[in-house]
């Protein structure tokens, strides 16, 4: 048997493969590459065992999925790629329609949280929108990007208004956001745990080398051709990997609040894989 694993094609994800690309052929593992939307439909389908996926797809089906203990892609303060591009100040959007990504709901969710909590912008409407950001921004008054999009966006600066969603959340909260969660579908427990202890042997020892390594994984990876190696290792210095005690307090405050402002129909608590 194989585990079937999905892994976001984000730069956020890249230092994790880079360390352990070369050792997944000792396991039986073989990866499927994407973006969280479409992960996130192939694990609810069942296609693949276990993806790093959007942390509100376990909130929305917490009874088929557990939890890889120990990880997650989360920031304590700005993340650089999730940004709110907007032509006005976010407080006054009350009302608008925003365009909005369709790779990852819990950058969406988390916006309309905010709109809500901490701008006090009501009535906000949201659509997804495959047109670049500029375009977007040309048609509605806002538009979220996640991701590499995000960093590019940065990188040009034309927009009148830039937020970085984690920095804002960190502020009315203060405490971390999780935006992945690394989700397993309970069946693979019973005939995929040979792969599953060692994915999670690999991504344990690729977290905990991390930190040391930053500048000469950035130098070798692909996202540094145009974002610049200096640049790269910059932004993963503001992602956190590890999923601790303070993170699970954030993510059960996103929960309860997206569940207060009805994008959720119950908070959810995480449920840790046991090999």
């Amino acid at each position: 048997m194989m585990l079937k694993v999905g892994w976001i094609d984000y730069a956020n994800c890249s230092p994790l493969l880079l360390q352990i690309e070369d050792r997944l052929p000792q396991y039986p593992i073989t990866l499927s590459h994407g973006v969280p939307a479409r992960l996130n439909a192939a694990l609810a389908g069942g296609r693949i065992d276990v993806c790093i996926s959007s942390s509100i797809e376990f909130a929305r089906h917490a009874d088929r999925y557990l939890v890889l203990p120990g990880h997650c892609i989360g920031s304590v303060g700005p993340v650089q790629s999730v940004l709110l591009l907007a032509n006005r100040p976010a407080q006054e959007l009350g009302g608008e329609r925003l365009l909005v990504t369709a790779e990852s709901a819990t950058s969406v969710v988390l916006l309309q949280i905010l709109l809500a909590r901490h701008w006090g912008a009501t009535g906000v409407r949201v659509a997804a929108s495959p047109l670049p950001w500029q375009e977007a921004l040309a048609q509605a008054p806002g538009v979220l990007v996640i991701g590499d999009t995000a960093l590019r966006a940065a990188m040009a600066g034309t927009a009148p208004f830039c937020y970085d969603l984690g920095e804002v959340w960190h502020e009315m909260t203060g405490l971390p956001f999780v935006y992945a969660l690394w989700q397993v579908q309970q069946a693979a427990l019973a005939t995929e745990g040979e792969g599953l202890r060692g994915l999670l042997s690999l991504l344990d020892q690729a977290r905990d080398q991390m930190p040391h390594r930053l500048e000469s994984l950035a130098a070798v990876a692909p996202e540094a051709t145009w974002l610049g190696a200096s640049r790269l290792a910059d932004y993963w210095r503001h992602i956190t990997y590890r999923l601790d005690d303070d993170h699970l307090a954030g993510l059960a405050r996103y929960y309860a609040l997206a569940a207060d402002v009805g994008l959720l129909s119950a908070p959810a608590t995480p449920r840790f894989m046991q090999l």
